[in-house]
This record gives structure tokens, sequence and C-alpha cells, in this order.
């Protein structure tokens, strides 16, 4: 019996299940593979047709087991076909003008990739009521990095991220790296990803200060690096788009626009806050998509600043890991957002 090759095709079978449904019961045990396969659907394509030629080639289709296993893995692909057509219609669902712009060699072949050439990261900077940066103000939980184009354009915008996690996990260089690449390699923003304290050890509202802090050394800070202090966003997925929204919502003062992504909000509402754009999954097992539909909702009624909302389908939590079909349309949408906001047009491709 071809045990390895059936464990493989049970595996990528069980991912593609996930990520066609939502079944939020079963946990991580669903929401993990479901996010790989929905992002990574060529990857796991890769994996699945590779298998299945090393199992003719070694005989193992010729048994009842094998055959079967076959059978399984032609409807796996199916399925793979039908999660990168969803994939497609996040542009469409994201309401961008123009064709989709996707990089295709990174979506294909190197989507955990996430070196950029002009691209230029400064790590680990302390902020806050914490020491210089030193190698234990690095290893604390307040400190945040900086990435702007190598070429280092003045006056362009600002964008702050605060990473998800659940309030109790996270890291500032987990999540966003497809956006923080696009916009800062290619549209020249300055981007700003920060770490925060994680529950239990601090609380809610120490979280929110980190995020007040956050913004305040970004404020001060971001002319440093060819950034626009009067042109600051923030940007939160998931924990850190209810961070963002809190801390924005207690102190709007010069804030340029507000973006959550796959976030949890609570009973938040944003009150004659700056312009938001929520983007959300429509499969999310995580934060149901109903939850962020009814924050934007609440937050279109109370602000007079545009509301967006846009909800992908197919899409299931953390849409931003990898390199995507998905997450490049998402990366164009928030460049969009941006340039609208300000309006200015980001700085050309160096």
């Amino acid at each position: 019996m071809p045990v390895g090759y059936l464990l493989t095709v049970t595996l990528v079978s069980w991912g593609v299940t996930c990520a066609l449904t939502r079944w939020r019961r079963p946990g991580p045990v669903c929401a993990i593979p479901a996010l790989l396969v929905n992002e990574l659907p060529f990857i796991v394509g890769y994996v699945l047709v590779a298998s299945t030629v090393l199992a003719l080639i070694e005989g193992d289709l010729d048994s009842v087991a094998g055959a079967v296993g076959a059978g399984v893995a032609l409807l796996a692909l199916a399925g793979l076909g039908v999660i990168v057509g969803r994939a497609t219609r996040a542009h469409a669902a994201l309401h961008l003008d123009g064709r989709p712009h996707r990089p295709w060699v990174r979506i294909l072949a190197a989507p955990f990739v996430q070196g950029a050439g002009n691209l230029v990261r400064v790590p680990d900077r302390s902020y806050g009521d914490g020491p210089s940066p030193t190698a234990q103000a690095a290893r604390s939980r307040r400190t945040l990095d900086v990435y702007h184009r190598r070429d280092r354009p003045s006056g362009v915008p600002v964008l702050l991220h605060l990473h998800g996690g659940g309030f109790h996990s996270g890291d500032k260089r987990r999540e966003a790296r497809p956006l923080i690449r696009y916009l800062t390699a290619t549209c020249g923003i300055v981007c700003v990803s920060a770490n925060y304290r994680l529950q239990p050890q601090a609380t809610l509202a120490e979280q929110v200060a980190d995020a007040h802090a956050a913004i305040a050394w970004v404020r001060e800070h971001a002319a440093e690096y060819g950034g626009n202090p009067e042109a600051l966003f923030i940007a939160g997925s998931s924990a850190g788009a209810y961070l963002a929204i809190r801390a924005v919502g207690e102190r709007t003062d010069a804030i340029a626009g507000l973006i959550g992504r796959y976030g949890y909000y609570g009973d938040l509402t944003l009150r004659d806050g700056p312009p938001l754009l929520v983007i959300h999954g429509q499969n999310d097992l995580v934060v149901p998509a109903s939850h962020a539909r009814a924050f934007a909702e609440r937050s279109r009624a109370a602000s007079r600043a545009p509301v967006r909302y846009a909800e992908l389908p197919g899409a299931h939590h953390d849409f931003d890991l990898f390199e995507s079909i998905r997450s490049a349309a998402v990366n164009q949408a928030v460049a969009a957002f941006i340039a609208d906001s300000t309006r200015t047009s980001p700085s050309p491709p160096g």
C-alpha cells in the first residue's frame, strides 16, 4: 500500500476542503490548513502533482488504494482550481480600476521570499518610555522596524502597522510583509512595523498606550527616513486592527487614514475619525466577516469621513502572510487608498 502517497493526498485534500468551507468548530486543525492552501495553491499543487508522478513511476497507482488516491488527488486539484479562481476575484471585490498587477514569479515560485533589492530595513528602534536602542531594548516588545526605499524619496506618506496575534502573541516581522515590500519598494512609502507588549504580562490599556507611543515615535522620526508625518496612516492586522482603531479613536489628530485587515473590532465604533478602509475575508474562521461588516456599518453611520468595506471572496484569516494573488490585490488597494486620502500619487518605482 502506498502509505506515503496516500498520506500526502489526505493532508492536501483536508486543506483544500477546509479552504473551500467555513468550518470553525475544528479550530486551528482546520484554520491553519485552510490558510496555507488558500494562499499557496500553486505550491500545494506542485507537491500533489509531484507525489502523483512519483507514485506512478514507482507503480503505486497499480493497486486499488493507489488508484483511489489518484482519484482523490484529481478532485483536490480541481478544488485548487476553484481556490485560484476565487482569489482572482479579489481585484473586483476591492473595486480596483484597470488590470490586476500580480508578481507572478513570486506567487508561483517564491511566495516566502522577503527581500527586495531597493528596500532598506532599519531594525529594532526603541520607542516609548524605554532605553535607547541597545541589545536589551531590541529584545523588548517596545521596538519597531522602519522600511524605506534605498533612494529615500522625501515627503512621502508613512504607514505604521500593528501586528495581530489575539493580543497574546505575534511579531512585527510576521504579517503584512508583502504589503510593506510593495508600499516601500514600489510606491516609495515609508513603512513602520511595531511590536507591543503582550497579554497577560500587559493589560489591554497598556497595549493601547504602546500604540499611542508608537504613533508618537513615527511623528517625531518619520522625516529622518523621508516620510511626511502629516501623511500618517495606521494599519492593523487582526488584534492590531483593534489597537489601531481604539488608539486613533481616542486621539484622532493628524491621522490621514486607517486600514483594518482581517481585524477584530469588538464593540468599537470609529466616530468622526479619518478615512477608513476595512478588508476582511469572506471565510474568516477566526473573526466572522459579519463582525467586520457590522463595525464598518457602525463607523459609516457615525463618521463624516469615507468608510470603505471590502469582503474578499473565499479569503480566510491572515491573508497577508505570503505573496499571493489575493495579497497582491490587497497591496494595490491599500496603495490606492493612501493615494486617494493624501490626494497625491505614490512615488514612481525606482
